[in-house]
């Protein structure tokens, strides 16, 4: 086996035993830190002091424990360049062939303690040092930063005694990219807590192309915030040969965002990041009421767990169905017209959400509204949840069991209104009575009028501003009943 001398200095000692043991049944030698070294040891791994090897001890507390010309020349020598080798004989210094470090997490971390001076001490250089240098000579020295990437190291060097120059390449790059993301952390979180600095950070993990953004014309690039769960995760593609767009997808994470609050049966559709249809626990006249309409639209995403449902669509002009059934025969889908998803639900919730428009970057907080939804029904949490995720001024109409939008952004909550009362009459849909959802408080004696004129009996809204109350004074004395939320929530 071309190893011959490693380094391993890790804070996360997960899957390391297994894999020391067989550097060191295979005759490496094995120098370590005082912590590693002693968790190695009690394994049964015998290991050589980092002191001992550079014949100098751990000082300061231990802040320099690895930084010494012996090991940093064993990394960096280049086995081509015949001066490196020289000047490894002249100043006794042994190659190194083998660099394992990993570092504490800061964003774990920080969730225990804020004191700057345990923050300090939990920095690593030495370590940090050791990695890098063996990434810059990946060629002459396998860098491991990862626990997940022991077991193909291992089965490599069972295989041919060596690690490949690729997968050393790729062990590189990734020493590099975690070392970035070291240091970004360090700085966030040293800058929220003493300092404020006009700086942020993120990483993102890039997952495919997608067919094209928001037209054909544009090359698109799918990613997802690093370390950070996303819808994206609990989808499976079952026509794999399709790819979706930008569009396909807004669409995809609106109807997965609804279906995961809740557990009853759902069908719904929609269309360029609108919602514009669905029905809860509906029955077998009302599902294939909902395929006749949906087959008149070209185009959107339609999410249902009726494998009826699904067949009746399998050569309609859709982009995507969605749906969470247990699939048992998934190759029947890869004659689909429209592409198909299986979504595991599950409630994907992030502190922060992102608007990026050209040059224009907000971040801006999530608002958890959880405890508005206590005291709402099945449906009204669905339609909630379209409000929530449309722009402002969409109003959302409950009736029955049947939900309507079809608009989002308008200029006014009249227009919107207008727009919904549009929306129903293409299902056909008489617009009385039932349930609005507005996302903006009620401010004209217009829109009172339209929901008085429409016999609606229950109004949801956000808290209103106080010249707004009149219009609220007179919807209570027409028995409209009103749900106030703790708090605005659109999310845009």
């Amino acid at each position: 086996m071309n190893i011959k001398r490693a380094i391993i200095s890790v804070y996360n000692k997960d899957k390391l035993e297994n894999f020391a043991k067989f550097l060191y049944d295979n005759g490496v030698e094995i120098i370590c830190t005082e912590g590693t070294s002693n968790f190695l040891n009690e394994k049964g791994i015998k290991t050589i002091k980092m002191s001992d090897f550079i014949g100098f001890p751990e000082i300061l507390g231990g802040r320099i424990k690895s930084i010494d010309p012996k090991l940093l020349g064993g990394i960096l020598a280049k086995s081509s360049d015949e001066k490196h080798a020289k000047e490894l004989i002249d100043f006794n210094i042994k190659k190194i062939d083998m660099v394992i470090v990993n570092f504490p997490s800061f964003d774990e971390i920080i969730q225990v303690t804020k004191n700057e001076d345990t923050l300090l001490d939990f920095i690593d250089i030495g370590g940090y040092t050791l990695v890098r240098a063996a990434a810059k000579n990946y060629k002459d020295v396998v860098p491991l930063v990862d626990p997940k990437d022991y077991e193909t190291v291992l089965e490599n060097l069972e295989d041919c005694g060596d690690v490949p120059l690729q997968l050393r390449r790729k062990l590189s790059l990734k020493v590099f990219f975690s070392t970035s993301k070291y240091d970004a952390t360090i700085h966030k979180v040293f800058s929220e807590l003493f300092a404020a600095e006009k700086f942020d950070h993120e990483f993102f993990e890039i997952l495919g192309e997608l067919r094209f953004g928001a037209n054909p014309l544009q090359e698109a690039m799918l990613m997802k915030f690093l370390g950070e769960n996303s819808f994206i995760d609990c989808l499976e593609n079952l026509t794999p040969h399709k790819k979706p767009t930008l569009r396909i997808l807004k669409d995809i994470k609106l109807l997965f965002s609804l279906v995961s609050l809740t557990q009853s049966n759902f069908i719904g559709f929609s269309k360029k990041g609108v919602f514009i249809y669905g029905i809860v626990e509906p029955n077998d006249d009302e599902k294939k009421e909902f395929v006749k309409f949906v087959k008149n639209w070209k185009g959107g995403v339609i999410y249902s767990d009726d494998e009826d449902v699904l067949d009746e669509l399998k050569y309609s002009r859709h982009d995507c169905l969605l749906t969470s059934l247990n699939i048992s025969d998934k190759e029947r889908f890869l004659s689909f017209k429209p592409m198909v998803l299986k979504m595991h639900k599950k409630t994907v919730y992030r502190k922060e959400d992102y608007v990026i428009d050209d040059d224009l970057v907000v971040k801006q907080r999530s608002v958890n509204l959880a405890s508005d939804l206590e005291t709402f029904s099945d449906i009204e949490k669905i339609a909630f949840e379209v409000a929530k995720n449309h722009r402002s001024d969409t109003v959302v109409y409950i009736k029955g069991h049947k939900i309507y939008c079809g608009n989002q952004a308008c200029v006014d909550r009249e227009i919107s209104l207008n727009i919904l009362s549009n929306i129903m009459e293409r299902f056909e849909e008489n617009f009385s009575q039932g349930t609005l959802i507005f996302d903006s408080s009620i401010n004209s004696e217009k829109i009172v009028n339209l929901i008085l004129e429409k016999d609606i009996k229950k109004v949801i809204i956000p808290p209103h501003l106080p010249a707004y109350s009149k219009y609220l004074d007179e919807l209570k004395e027409k028995n409209v009943e009103l749900k106030i939320t703790s708090r605005r929530y659109h999310r845009y």
